[in-house]
């Protein structure tokens, strides 16, 4: 398989600080959200917001000028991939249901480890293959699709009144239907394959 290059085409100078600003952002939305929630949720919003922060690293370092980034990134990430797999599992045993949404960070955490890992010689099929995935995501939040998932609504149970009902929660960690969130997540998405594609066309 060819390796990859990086496309100043797709990623000049002004288009890398666009992404930088833009996943500025993205730090600051789960900054804020780790910071004001508790539980799942405020796990869930540091692992985002550790990947934030490692794209705008990539972001402000288009010419991989910064070895310590990729000698040291992607142990960090490989971390936060396998704290992701662990509350998955965890929270999978205490819950009854593998929640995807762990097990999409879980991916994404790898991702991003593979970007530091291979910034410019990944295998060009994997590399393609996560950009197919990256967009699929973007779509995904960007359309509010995550909360159509069954496994993220919450469970409607029987009152003790007749003919009623009432929510329950079924995971301790639903798509968030905060539209911060949303566009956020699919910003992440959108930028992660962005800079994977700019090292494949």
């Amino acid at each position: 398989m060819a390796p990859m290059t990086m496309s100043m085409a797709l990623l000049p100078d002004w288009m890398s600080f666009a992404w930088a600003a833009v996943f500025a952002g993205v730090l600051v939305v789960h900054g804020w959200h780790a910071w004001s929630m508790r539980a799942q949720c405020r796990w869930w919003h540091l692992g985002h917001t550790a990947m934030a922060a490692g794209m705008l690293a990539m972001y402000l370092d288009p010419d991989m000028a910064n070895p310590a980034l990729h000698r040291f990134g992607p142990v960090v990430f490989a971390l936060v991939a396998a704290a992701g797999a662990g509350a998955a599992v965890v929270f999978r045993r205490r819950e009854g249901v593998l929640n995807p949404l762990w097990v999409a960070t879980t991916v994404d955490a790898l991702i991003m480890a593979y970007m530091l890992a291979f910034p410019m010689n990944g295998p060009v099929l994997v590399t393609c293959v996560l950009v197919v995935y990256l967009a699929v995501q973007a779509v995904a939040w960007a359309f509010g699709l995550w909360g159509r998932v069954p496994a993220l609504r919450p469970a409607v149970a029987a009152d003790t009144a007749p003919g009623t009902a009432r929510p329950v929660a079924g995971v301790g960690l639903l798509a968030d239907p905060d539209p911060s969130v949303r566009i956020s997540l699919a910003a992440m998405a959108a930028g992660m394959g962005y800079m994977l594609l700019a090292a494949v066309v």
